[in-house]
């Protein structure tokens, strides 16, 4: 069996999609699986796809050249079977094939155009996604709140999904015990746009800073939000509380872990969230919205807390509460552990999306 696994993001990546992808290559036998994306590397089992305008439409792009190609790529390099990326940031197929094709779904066009009032235009991607999904043998959902879209707004048979949570490379993210905890700090990683909840975090660092004067934000990543929010922050004379790190490479994300008390994951909406799962896996508290995928990894006052959305007094209580609680870090840092080891470990994740990749009703 030869799967050929087609992603716009694998490596070097861009997004979670790219890490997914690019955790899963690692450990699949090589003669054994074929990688089709754009991104240009060497590795021996990757085919770089050019698509045409694929700067300017990215995923929109290699959908449409796969819907001509796909045919042509699976004779000439022995498919027995496909795994396409999907949801936004991913593809689309809209054609049958005479081989199983199995869908991952990592989040969906009706989430984005849902939750993100600005983007409500892109439910005219629905569609689309919908026979995506309709024509896959198989699906793999990321969640259960994925699924759930799937069957309520898609119509898509239950039968043909299987919900396996992403893991998380223990190895990669991991205590490491000689780094000492800077006192009172929080750490975000992800784009510093909307979506990512980066300027509802901040909104909440007046009231944060009122009772921990000494509060301390470490932001992770890169976004178009970036000059609005350091203007706000001088504004209310919290520049010196908050550091823009930019973005940080994967080899020093398990570093930065280390160095925090706590890691808020302040989503509008989430397709899984892998930042919750590694700040965990690392031994570190996590603070989350409650909102789609989040909810799964985030159990609320079990291993971590969970706020609602934009709620700036539910989020500044939670994280002054936790940094000022070491009996409540060290409770949920224990169960935040057991849960990575039980649910998303990246053996169990590869043992059960490598029986769906040979299984189909």
């Amino acid at each position: 069996m030869t799967l050929g696994l087609f992603s716009d993001d694998f490596y070097p990546h861009i997004g979670g999609i790219g890490r997914y992808v690019t955790e899963i290559a690692s450990r699949l036998p090589e003669n054994k699986l074929l990688i089709f994306s754009p991104c240009e590397n060497k590795l021996s089992n990757h085919i770089q796809i050019k698509a045409p305008f694929h700067d300017k439409f990215r995923n929109l792009s290699f959908s449409c050249w796969l819907h001509q190609n796909v045919e042509h790529l699976i004779h000439k390099h022995h498919l027995s079977r496909i795994n396409i990326q999907c949801g936004p940031g991913g593809l689309f197929l809209l054609k049958k094939l005479n081989i199983p094709v199995i869908a991952t779904c990592h989040h969906t066009w009706w989430q984005q155009s849902h939750y993100i009032h600005s983007q409500f235009w892109k439910k005219i991607f629905v569609p689309f996604e919908k026979q995506t999904y309709r024509l896959a043998d198989r699906i793999i959902c990321d969640s259960n709140d994925s699924k759930n879209i799937l069957i309520s707004k898609y119509n898509i048979p239950p039968v043909k999904m299987v919900v396996i949570p992403i893991g998380v490379d223990t190895h990669k993210f991991c205590p490491i015990t000689n780094i000492k905890k800077i006192p009172n700090s929080m750490l975000f990683v992800g784009r510093v746009e909307k979506r990512k909840g980066a300027d509802f975090l901040i909104k909440a660092m007046p009231l944060i800073a009122k009772k921990i004067p000494d509060v301390r934000l470490l932001v992770g990543g890169a976004g178009k939000e970036l000059p609005r929010l350091r203007r706000y922050l001088k504004e209310v004379k919290l520049e010196k509380n908050v550091e823009f790190l930019g973005f940080i490479p994967e080899n020093k994300l398990n570093e930065w872990y280390n160095k925090v008390q706590c890691v808020v994951v302040p989503s509008m909406f989430e397709g899984f969230g892998l930042t919750a799962i590694e700040a965990m896996a690392v031994g570190t508290c996590v603070v989350a919205t409650k909102v789609d995928a989040l909810k799964e990894i985030v159990e609320d006052d079990v291993n971590g807390f969970l706020v609602e959305y934009n709620d700036v007094h539910s989020l500044s209580d939670k994280i002054i509460y936790l940094l000022g609680d070491k009996t409540k870090q060290a409770e949920f840092i224990k169960k935040g552990k057991k849960k990575v080891a039980t649910v998303y470990n990246w053996d169990i994740t590869l043992e059960r999306i490598s029986k769906a990749y040979g299984q189909f009703p």
